[in-house]
């Protein structure tokens, strides 16, 4: 999230008009636990059989925009999102996010979505990783008579983000010192934190990594490579010494000269900011390519007055089971979340499923199914607004691949079995007729021989 606006910008000359910044990481090792202030961090919770905590932190490029006039107008995020899922193993995912100048509360872009307007998806985290493993963030401004957009991708997933015309564009990618404190001293930061700027991610022994020299892009198209300062420092622990950030890391020491980080017990460092740039040019770099991936999200909000479960065609499920009053995650590449709302992905859905609601009570519910792709992020969404009584659990069929939510909640009804009884009856004296008119016709063709 953001950290402190300020929208004022005291340096713009041509040297400062960044239109893309690229990083990469490598992380040899993680032992990490989060937490939000003294409490566990709910974003790094595994849900299935039972609740159980595990550890998780951020990798992320984040960086202040400017307009034609040099004033900052939105403050952008590339992140990684790396949970410990299973020990030893961690998984990730993405998230963007663009904020304007003027509202640290409202994010104008926000992807993955959630059904909440102001937050970004709780994380469901899609994608194995073993360590060690490099990371690649790439963030890119584009366009051209007006009409610019930003790119951001990553290992995971690329996103491109249309800026409003009203803001003034050609727009820039601010990344040197521009002013004083509290924040927007270092409009760049690479960092590795907490998931956002209330989670503490704090490493033990054993973490390490390096990072790659950082590479700038200029309007003009060439590449440089940058060199890059310690990032000391949460805001909030208000340290004696400046630059600092409002993400939040403990027990990491970062070494400028060797482009090493590790386990430091006590050390405050958060990561690295741009602090110059080289005059030669240089190669391009390599750009993330991640693989291609399609997500089934079904979401609703924690404070509707049901569940969701989620069967697949063998009936395996992901979800709640009122069976048992736990939440299960047993369909392959299913993933389960009640961070912020109750979310269930399934990666690369296949076929029709059954959608069961459980109630909690009776009462209103917001359902929202949703199929999305990880690249551009085309998206074929459906919406219910409804009610659900608290003796009738509701069912839905829901076919992945033309996405119709098909409602069967009522399919024991005494009045629809009437009416599917009068059907297939109606079928089946339709099929004796024809066979009926098919077998007198090749009576008459046989009399006429």
């Amino acid at each position: 999230m953001p950290h402190g606006f300020s929208a004022r910008k005291e340096l713009a000359n041509d040297a400062a008009k960044a239109i893309a910044v690229w990083n990469k990481i490598t992380i040899d090792a993680a032992n990490v636990y989060s937490r939000r202030g003294a409490q566990l961090n709910s974003d790094c919770t595994l849900l299935g059989a039972g609740q159980a905590e595990v550890e998780c932190f951020s990798i992320q490029q984040n960086f202040w925009i400017s307009n034609s006039t040099g004033d900052f107008v939105f403050w952008a995020q590339n992140v990684i999102q790396l949970a410990e899922l299973e020990r030893g193993l961690f998984f990730a995912t993405y998230a963007f996010l663009v904020w304007n100048s003027k509202d640290a509360l409202q994010p104008v872009f926000c992807d993955p979505s959630s059904i909440s307007d102001n937050v970004c998806r709780a994380p469901i985290y899609t994608d194995t990783v073993q360590l060690p493993r490099s990371f690649v963030l790439y963030s890119h401004i584009a366009g051209a008579d007006g009409n610019y957009t930003l790119q951001v991708s990553n290992d995971f997933a690329i996103r491109s983000w249309q800026f409003p015309t009203s803001v003034g564009c050609p727009c820039f990618i601010d990344t040197f010192i521009q002013g004083p404190q509290p924040w927007g001293n270092f409009p760049f930061e690479f960092v590795v934190v907490g998931l956002d700027n209330d989670a503490t991610a704090v490493f033990e022994d054993g973490t390490s990594g390096s990072i790659s020299p950082g590479m700038v892009e200029f309007q003009v198209g060439d590449w440089h490579l940058v060199t890059m300062n310690t990032l000391a420092c949460d805001m909030a622990l208000a340290c004696s010494y400046s630059p600092s950030t409002g993400e939040a890391s403990a027990n990491l020491r970062w070494d400028n000269r060797s482009g090493r980080f590790y386990w430091s017990n006590g050390a405050d460092d958060q990561g690295n900011y741009i602090a110059g740039v080289y005059p030669q040019s240089a190669e391009p770099p390599n750009l993330p390519h991640p693989l291609i991936e399609t997500y089934l999200y079904i979401r609703m909000g924690l404070r509707d007055l049901a569940v969701a479960t989620v069967y697949d065609e063998t009936d395996r499920a992901t979800g709640y089971d009122s069976s048992s009053g736990r939440y299960v995650q047993n369909i392959p590449r299913s993933f389960l979340t009640l961070s912020g709302e109750m979310g269930i992905i399934i990666v690369d859905p296949n076929g029709s499923y059954r959608m069961t609601l459980t109630p909690l009570g009776s009462g209103p519910y917001h359902l929202l199914v949703s199929k999305e792709f990880n690249i551009n992020g085309t998206k074929y969404s459906k919406t219910l607004d409804s009610t659900i009584s608290a003796a009738e659990p509701e069912q839905f069929i829901l076919d992945s691949r033309t996405m119709t939510l098909i409602s069967v909640s009522n399919y024991e009804s005494p009045l629809l079995m009437l009416g599917l009884i009068f059907v297939w009856v109606t079928v089946i004296i339709a099929m004796l007729f024809w066979r009926r008119k098919r077998r007198s016709s090749a009576k008459n063709r046989e009399d006429d021989w």
